[in-house]
């Protein structure tokens, strides 16, 4: 749910059907509106006065019959001439003047929508409630369910006159999406006054008062507006528009410069504001959307510390959970902050978080980071970008940029730069848990880099498949000394064959090393079946040097399988 669905859109609005409408003349109305909406937002754990907001919007709106192929009762509406009025200033809205087409019942109410431009869920709700300004029921004897933005409402209707009296009563079904983060609305004022024509409508005027409740949020709105049909016509592209829909072209939609430089203020103002730690993560990253198209403004903000540390925490959690195409970008250019290795980290662990397909841009620039190398001041942080990048792939396979980000770390492992970007990105495959690469990965495992060796084998670890399991046996019994500690970790993940098994319990016994026979402990105890394993342990515990090593036998041998028996 995003904040702008409600700050024009809570109240019920109307339409006819065409039954009602086209009776025998051409109905081609156009009307002018005036909407007042004053929205408030309620994070009860800040224990601060609610933050505010208003919107004050004029403009001009034309209609005209369509059908989408072979259906019919579907109408075309656009709007014009839309601004925000802000004392004597008028600042431009065109993101509101996009075309696109509603279907009628039989009963006047709106049942489906049509857009051919590319527009986020935000800017739709915003112009499917410009559609429900033309909605009400043709028969007010049978009054039934209406919908909004918000899912279903009951109205109660009443004749006056000419004109329609209708109030909305109370919210009988809720959209899903609006309702992760509140539980309740309750409608606290409704009252629409309607002037009903053979041609849609005359006049709507009215005013609501919404408040939408959660655990922790409350959110209210409150909003006047005024439709009337218009005397003198005016032009609109909505006309030259071909009468089918499906003959539409489809458009991509770009915010105008006043609508970003709005957007991103409301965003400043909503993060430094405010204690956005009182704020959970999911909850911030829903509020964040409202802000999409201007995310990649944060970029400064994080990066001038001017967030406190658990700010700045919280900020990169939500922008993970937002996980959209510009929250994807904006963390790819943080990775970028060579001399901030923390933001840079913090970054990384929040692009792991989502599973939407990666974005091409942030694929160009995390590419563009592979093959040029990442710049950082922390090296530790270095070997986590190249291992991230697998996890990347695991949480956003079958897209065609995971699949370039796959190919690229296939070419840079060939290259074979340097032991550590190799072994990262040999990681980074392990992560990915994809098969495709484990003829790459057991490759490796001859390598004459111990350092290039364990990643391989930590990596077919990860790949539980039959296959990397026999890879790794076979080099576990031919393998030299060295990384005995990451193989018996590697092996400890799949289920042992009983020779391995055997020889793994050897070494828990009688290897010199301490951290080896922990190792080897640690393996046995992923095992099933523990029957011949647990006698040959307790007895071993007579001759454990190790505390450590002493305990993880006790913790083996008191397993849920021993009480069991």
């Amino acid at each position: 749910m995003t904040l702008c669905r409600l700050t024009l859109l809570a109240a019920p609005w109307v339409a006819l059907t065409s039954a009602q409408v086209m009776a025998g003349t051409l109905c081609q109305p156009q009307y002018q509106f005036d909407i007042q909406t004053q929205t408030s937002f309620d994070y009860i754990k800040l224990q601060s006065a609610p933050q505010t907001s208003t919107v004050h919007l004029q403009g001009k709106l034309s209609l005209k019959a369509a059908q989408k192929g072979d259906e019919k009762n579907w109408w075309a509406i656009k709007a014009d001439q839309v601004a925000a009025v802000q004392g004597k200033t008028r600042i431009p809205l065109p993101s509101y003047e996009h075309a696109f087409a509603f279907k009628l019942t039989d009963k006047g109410l709106i049942s489906d929508f049509y857009f051919t431009a590319e527009l986020d869920q935000q800017t739709q709700d915003k112009l499917k409630g410009l559609a429900y300004y033309l909605q009400y029921q043709r028969d007010i004897r049978q009054v039934s369910k209406e919908p909004d933005t918000l899912g279903q409402y009951q109205p109660a209707y009443q004749q006056a006159d000419k004109q329609l009296k209708m109030v909305k009563q109370h919210y009988s079904n809720f959209d899903p999406s609006v309702l992760t983060t509140f539980n309740r609305i309750e409608v606290l004022d409704s009252a629409h006054l309607i002037t009903p024509d053979s041609c849609f409508l005359a006049h709507r005027e009215g005013n609501e008062v919404l408040t939408l409740s959660g655990t922790d949020l409350r959110f209210g709105s409150r909003q006047n507006y005024t439709l009337t049909r218009v005397a003198q016509t005016f032009n609109t592209p909505l006309y030259e528009l071909d009468d089918d829909l499906t003959r539409w072209q489809h458009t991509q939609v770009e915010l105008s410069e006043a609508e970003k430089a709005r957007l991103a203020a409301e965003l400043q103002q909503l993060i430094t504001g405010q204690d956005i730690t009182q704020i959970d993560a999911h909850t911030l990253s829903i509020l964040l959307k409202k802000y999409d198209a201007v995310i990649g403004t944060l970029g400064p903000l994080m990066l001038s510390g001017t967030l406190n540390d658990k700010a700045q925490m919280r900020l990169f959690n939500a922008l993970g959970q937002l996980d959209s195409a510009t929250s994807q970008h904006l963390l790819s250019r943080l990775l970028q902050a060579e001399k901030q290795p923390l933001t840079q980290f913090r970054a990384l662990r929040a692009l792991t978080q989502g599973n939407a397909p990666l974005s091409q841009q942030a694929t160009d620039m995390l590419l563009e980071m592979l093959v040029n190398g990442f710049s950082t001041l922390d090296a530790e942080v270095e070997s986590s970008f190249y291992m991230t990048l697998g996890i990347l792939l695991n949480n956003r396979s079958a897209s065609d940029t995971a699949t370039q980000l796959s190919q690229a770390i296939t070419e840079q492992i060939t290259l074979g730069e340097s032991e550590v970007k190799t072994a990262g990105l040999l990681t980074a495959l392990g992560n990915s848990r994809d098969p495709q690469h484990e003829a790459t990965l057991t490759s490796h495992l001859s390598d004459t880099s111990a350092r290039i060796e364990k990643a391989s084998i930590r990596a077919l670890g990860m790949m539980q498949t039959n296959t990397a399991y026999q890879h790794l046996e076979q080099h576990f019994f031919k393998s030299p000394e060295r990384n005995k500690k990451a193989l018996l970790s590697a092996l400890g993940n799949y289920q042992m064959s009983a020779r391995t098994s055997d020889t793994v319990l050897n070494m828990a016994v009688n290897d010199q090393d301490d951290a080896v026979r922990l190792a080897a402990i640690k393996a046995l105890a992923t095992q099933k079946q523990k029957d011949g394993i647990k006698p040959i342990l307790r007895q071993a515990l007579q001759n454990e040097t190790s505390r450590r090593n002493f305990k993880a036998i006790i913790k083996l041998l008191h397993s849920k399988e021993e009480k069991a028996q």
